[in-house]
């Protein structure tokens, strides 16, 4: 099942402080969290008028928001996830589980990134993103629209799928 992520996060030198998670999965379920463990204090002035304020409130902790994550995917045997520019969101959301070598059974160790496949169609103009934005549900919706819309162009890019790991091994 394909999973389209987004998160808001603090991004501060060796560090990348979990604000929030968005998935939508290929079958209609949404999922939403809001970390309580953010550090406001090195969230930048942008991150505080632009986040915060769409934030609900109900934060619960990282470790939590990993239990969450690892019901609302249970039982799928080949998650795939796809993000937009998603380098940031995918070490936020590695680090609910520990990190990269202990993501849930059956994770893909990579999220396929929807600009990268843009990129290589020619770099279309990917539908305009209408109502919140930097809202991590908000933008996840909006991410599966982009890959909607790349679908149309490319009906085989959008099967790709990112199963194993780096070292198949575990060497």
């Amino acid at each position: 099942m394909k999973y389209w992520i987004d998160t808001e996060f603090i991004e501060r030198p060796y560090s990348i402080d979990l604000i929030s998670l968005g998935l939508v999965a290929e079958d209609g379920r949404e999922f939403y969290a809001e970390s309580s463990e953010v550090d406001w204090s090195k969230a930048s002035l942008w991150t505080q008028q632009q986040v915060r304020p769409q934030l609900e409130g109900a934060g619960m902790p990282r470790e939590e928001i990993g239990y969450a994550v690892r019901r609302f995917t249970d039982g799928d045997e080949h998650p795939v996830f796809w993000g937009y520019f998603p380098a940031y969101d995918w070490v936020a959301f590695s680090w609910l589980f520990g990190g990269m070598t202990e993501l849930p059974f059956r994770y893909p160790q990579l999220c396929l990134d929807i600009k990268q496949w843009a990129i290589a169609l020619g770099d279309p103009e990917l539908p305009h993103q209408s109502g919140a934005r930097h809202h991590a549900l908000a933008d996840a919706r909006w991410t599966k629209e982009a890959w909607t819309f790349l679908c149309r162009l490319d009906p085989k890019g959008g099967e790709r799928c990112a199963t194993g790991a780096k070292h198949p091994s575990g060497a």
